[in-house]
């Protein structure tokens, strides 16, 4: 396998540990947000599970999936965030 190769695996798999960690995170508190973020989860969820299959073929496609999945991902994590702080009287930023 040349170093390219060997990169791109290596980016991949680490983006999949990331994308699994935040999923199990957002799951965690999702309960406790509002209508708006659960509807954000319910379109994203799905989109999820073909970002971890794709995953797989270590691919520059599923290296740039797996990055767009993460990101948005980290996205409604940090917005349940910031919704639980607002509702506790600190700073929050809504989702629009």
């Amino acid at each position: 396998m040349n170093d390219t190769s060997t990169e791109l695996k290596a980016e991949v798999k680490k983006n999949l540990a990331s994308l699994q960690a935040l999923r199990d995170e957002v799951r965690v508190k999702i309960h406790l947000a509002g209508m708006n973020l659960k509807d954000q989860w319910r379109k994203l969820e799905p989109r999820l599970d073909e970002v971890e299959k794709a995953a797989h073929d270590i691919s520059e496609a599923s290296r740039a999936a797996l990055k767009e999945a993460v990101k948005r991902l980290e996205q409604l994590r940090d917005s349940i965030r910031g919704r639980s702080a607002s509702s506790h009287g600190g700073p929050g930023n809504d989702v629009t």
